[in-house]
């Protein structure tokens, strides 16, 4: 595969194949290569409080008991 990313000035656009493509059928195709908008990752930081904004935890009434974690042999 061969790929070439240019700004073409002129109606006219001559480009060099490879040589392991010579010989073999291949395609050309034009088309409009937009460029990605770049964004301001300084706008974008959220913070963690936002993002589990609106989800619980239901503990069920579970009480963490120190000595039985630590209550092993």
């Amino acid at each position: 595969m061969y790929r070439e990313i240019t700004t073409v000035n002129t109606p006219t656009y001559e480009i060099t194949i490879p040589i392991e493509l010579r010989g073999k059928n291949i395609e050309i195709l034009a088309f409009e290569v937009k460029k990605p908008k770049l964004e301001n990752t300084a706008t974008k930081k959220v913070s963690f409080a936002s993002k589990i904004k609106g989800y619980t935890f239901n503990t069920g009434g579970y009480k963490f008991n120190r000595t039985e974690a630590n209550d092993y042999p």
